[in-house]
Order: structure tokens, then sequence, then C-alpha cells
């Protein structure tokens, strides 16, 4: 089953997200921030996707995409960001120079962020 580890630092929005994907079909583990999410991975869990808030207190998305995407280990775990500055300029530059795989700007359609996650797990169909 397709796993995805889920880092966002507002419960409800995780809880809404996390409802959206495991009705279609996602298991999903939630972390509240940057440090446990990378807590998570450095002890071994290695999810098929990452889908992470932008702004988050202590450590942004954008810094935990960048140790994430410099670790051998976890290099190859597709990243996407979401925000609610997806309309700022430079938003593009910074989700690319972080390694990460895109983003989706908040708040967002479900079909459209169902439709880029099958598209970074390479999928065609639901999970």
């Amino acid at each position: 089953m397709v796993e995805i580890l889920l880092v966002d630092d507002e419960r409800d929005t995780g809880r809404l997200v996390k409802k959206l994907l495991e009705r279609h079909g996602y298991r999903v583990r939630v972390a509240t921030s940057g440090d446990e999410a990378l807590e998570l991975l450095e002890s071994g869990y290695l999810p098929s996707l990452i889908l992470m808030d932008v702004f988050m207190p202590e450590m942004s998305g954008i810094e935990v995409s960048r140790k994430i995407k410099s670790n051998p280990a976890t290099t190859r775990i597709p990243l996407l960001l979401f925000t609610v500055m997806g309309g700022i300029p430079g938003i593009r530059h910074l989700v690319r120079e972080s390694g990460a795989n895109g983003y989706i700007a908040k708040p967002f359609d479900k079909e459209l962020l169902l439709r880029k996650i099958r598209k970074l797990l390479g999928q065609t169909t639901f999970a």
C-alpha cells in the first residue's frame, strides 16, 4: 500500500487532508512539525511520498525539504509542498531550490491534489 507522510502544524488541515487521502486508498502518517518528520525519516521510516506545508514554526517546509533531499537515504522520496503563498512571486524558485518536486496552493482543489500525488507516484489510477 502507498504510504504518505503528511507534515502540517495545523491539526485541522492535517485531519481533513488525511481523511481525503485515506478515502482514496492511501495510508497516511501525520507529523506536526519538520523536526518530527525528520525524526521519523531518520528512524528508518520511508514513505512513498511526503506532502508538507511550507509555513510551520521553528523549521519551514523549505528547510525540511532541503534536509530530506540532501540525505542519500531520502533524496528519492517525492515531495510535494503546499502553501497559502502560492501566488507570491518567487515561490516556484524557492520550491525548486529546496529540492521539492512541486507545490500546490492552499486552499487547494481536492482533485488537483490527488492528480499531483498520482503523477508524482507514477500512478495513472487511484491508489
